[in-house]
Order: C-alpha cells, then structure tokens, then sequence
C-alpha cells in the first residue's frame, strides 16, 4: 500500500438527488493548509482511499472522524468509521458549515501567518 501524502478534511459534501442511500453523496469537498480547495467526485475519493494515497476526515461536533470505504450489495460508498452509532456524520455538513469554511480560507493571512479578524 502507498504511503499516505494527503489527508485531507471534508467540509462539503454535494448530494445527488437520490432517495437510494447508496448514491447520496456526489462529491466531496475542502480546503487545504495553503488555502486552496480541493474536490473529488465520490468515486474518486474511493478509489484514493484504497490506493492509500489520500485520508479523508470529517468534523463531528468536537471529535474528528476518518472516513471509510463500505460495501454494501457490491457497491462502494463513503460512510464514517462510526456510522453504525452516529449515522450521516458525513451528510450532515450543512451549507452554513460549508460557507464559514470556505470564508475563513478566504480571510487574508497577516505576515504572522494568522489569519486576520474581521
């Protein structure tokens, strides 16, 4: 297996208009250490993960949790490593959560390298 060079945290999440549980999730979304952003497609994320390249995290209430690869009737999809006791960690990223995301990787960075307040 490939050492892993990007781990990466999921702050978007785009669904797909299906009511199947297997085809919720269209892409996932974030935003890197240098600010800029990054998207994969589900199946890329997939593929990613088993390659062992990438690590994907999500952000849930204070814990950070890693997301998985799961099969389910031969399909693969993207679920958290607790999704039998906390589900939709993954799908519940709402819109708020992803613009005050991507507005902080906005906000300039002083010659501190802190972000400066607004």
């Amino acid at each position: 297996m490939a050492r892993i060079h990007n781990r990466r945290t999921v702050s978007i999440v785009n669904r797909a208009y299906s009511s199947d549980p297997l085809e919720r999730i269209e892409s996932i979304a974030g935003v890197n250490s240098d600010r800029t952003r990054w998207t994969f497609s589900q199946a890329a994320a997939i593929a990613r993960i088993e390659s062992g390249t990438d690590a994907f995290t999500v952000k849930a209430g204070d814990e950070v949790v890693k997301l998985v690869v799961h099969v389910h009737r031969g399909e693969k999809y993207l679920q958290s490593e607790r999704e039998k006791t906390h589900p939709d960690d993954l799908l519940q990223l709402t819109e708020a959560q992803a613009a005050a995301v991507i507005a902080a990787a906005a906000a300039p960075v002083e010659p501190s390298g802190r972000r400066a307040r607004r």
